[in-house]
């Protein structure tokens, strides 16, 4: 596993996190944005619609397929996905989908606490419903990208923050083989008494962990998620929902217990300056700098 020191300053392509909460009401990207199709798909279990901002590449996909990542609040990581693929010059050659929902600019709170929760919990009605999403997306939504786009089957990626870094990681524990890669921003492991970390050191145990196929695993946390000394300026009722949530503290327990497992290759770091939202995009442009170092590197090549 790699570990990074909590104060080391994520810095990435021109792409530093901003350090202020996003404004749920602005279009974060907007040229990326804008450059994004969107589609309408229902699940025909529940009946409920979800959106598909797609980018559409205008080089040929590699003779494997194209790379693709699926990204969890779609219509907010969608953009900030390609605006870092067009920045590294790697936009025609990866394959963005958001998994979003109509009408929504940015994040959708009831339903992302309806599909990005394993379980259910009684102050949130309506929650724990992530396996039948999750479902979804494996059987109804990749097979209906793959019928448009030719994908490489040894290079799919899910990325989640927050509530759906926490759903990313119970995928991961009960589904490896769905993606090749698993990005988990700030996972919401505190989530109904921190349910899905014995699933994961479970996971951790099992025999594929000798003999499975590698999967990438990055989990990234914001500095400033929990306050590490008496010192910091923070207001108390805040600093102790922090406490209570130890997203630090979890997201590093995390890492650790996925890392004893020799089919995972694990990276950990912790975003210097950054608080919950920073680390959405801070955590998402570190996960694709580790998943595509090689492809930018053969893109500097003369």
């Amino acid at each position: 596993m790699r570990l990074a020191l909590p104060c080391v300053l994520l810095a990435m392509s021109g792409f530093a996190p901003a350090i202020a909460q996003p404004n749920l009401d602005t279009v974060v990207h907007p040229r990326a944005a804008a450059a994004l199709q969107h589609e309408t798909i229902v699940d025909p279990g529940t009946g409920r619609a979800y959106e598909l901002l797609l980018s559409q590449p205008q080089e040929p996909a590699p003779a494997a397929g194209y790379p693709v990542i699926f990204l969890f609040d779609g219509n907010r990581t969608a953009p900030a996905a390609l605006a870092w693929l067009k920045k590294n010059d790697l936009a025609d050659r990866v394959l963005v989908v958001g998994l979003g929902y109509p009408d929504t600019v940015a994040f959708n709170i009831p339903r992302r606490f309806e599909d990005l929760t394993p379980t259910p919990v009684a102050k949130r009605p309506g929650s724990g419903q992530a396996a039948a999403f999750l479902d979804f997306v494996e059987q109804r939504i990749k097979p209906h990208i793959a019928r448009r786009y030719p994908l490489d089957p040894n290079r799919t990626a899910l990325y989640g923050h927050s509530l759906g870094g926490l759903t990313a990681l119970y995928d991961l524990a009960h589904h490896p083989d769905r993606f090749s890669a698993y990005f988990a921003a700030s996972p919401a492991l505190w989530w109904d008494d921190s349910v899905v970390v014995p699933q994961l050191q479970q996971a951790a145990r099992s025999e594929r962990c000798a003999s499975g196929p590698s999967r990438t695993v990055v989990i990234t946390v914001g500095r400033k998620e929990q306050p590490l000394n008496t010192d910091e300026k923070i207001d108390a009722a805040r600093a102790a929902k922090l406490a209570r949530r130890g997203m630090v503290d979890n997201a590093e327990h995390a890492a650790g217990i996925l890392a004893g497992c020799a089919a995972f290759d694990v990276h950990y770091q912790v975003l210097a300056d950054a608080d919950h939202g920073a680390a959405l995009d801070g955590g998402l442009f570190y996960s694709l700098t580790q998943w595509l170092g090689d492809d930018r590197a053969a893109e500097r090549r003369p």
